[in-house]
C-alpha cells in the first residue's frame, strides 16, 4: 500500500511538472486588445518557430531615429494554413502591420493582426492563438 501511494504521488508530481513545460502565456496578459497600433517599417528578422513566430522590424521615428519593434505572430502550423512559410517575409521587406500593442507602453511589441507588403500587394489578415 505504501509503495502504491509513493507511485501515485510520484506520478502526480511528474504530471504537474510536465504542465509547466507546455505553459503558454496569455495574449491578454501581454497585449491590450482594446487598443490598436499601426507600424510601418523594414523587416530585419523573421523567426519561424513554435509556439509563436516573431519578426523584428526597424521603424523610423518622426525624429529620424530608428526603433526596433518585436512582432509576435502565429505558430508554424497556423501560418502554414495561410500559405505563409519561413521565406514569405525576408529582411529588407518594407511592411505595414496593425495589431495589439504591449500592455507595457514602453515595450515596442505588437501582436500581429494584419501584415501588408506594399511593394507587391501581398497581405495577411487573421487571428493567432
Amino acid at each position: 500500500m505504501k509503495r502504491m501511494l509513493l507511485v501515485l504521488v510520484a506520478g502526480l508530481a511528474l504530471l504537474s511538472g510536465g504542465s509547466r513545460v507546455y505553459a503558454h502565456h496569455s495574449f491578454s496578459a501581454e497585449y491590450d486588445a482594446s487598443q490598436k497600433v499601426e507600424i510601418t517599417g523594414t523587416v530585419t528578422t523573421f523567426v519561424w518557430r513554435n509556439p509563436h513566430s516573431f519578426m523584428k522590424v526597424d521603424v523610423t521615428e518622426k525624429d529620424g531615429s530608428t526603433k526596433s519593434w518585436t512582432l509576435e505572430w502565429g505558430s508554424v502550423s497556423q501560418l502554414s494554413q495561410y500559405s505563409i512559410s519561413r521565406t514569405t517575409l525576408k529582411p529588407g521587406d518594407k511592411i505595414v502591420v496593425t495589431g495589439q500593442p504591449a500592455r507595457d507602453a514602453a515595450a515596442p511589441r505588437v501582436l500581429i493582426e494584419t501584415v501588408k507588403r506594399p511593394a507587391d500587394g501581398w497581405e495577411w489578415k487573421g487571428r493567432v492563438q
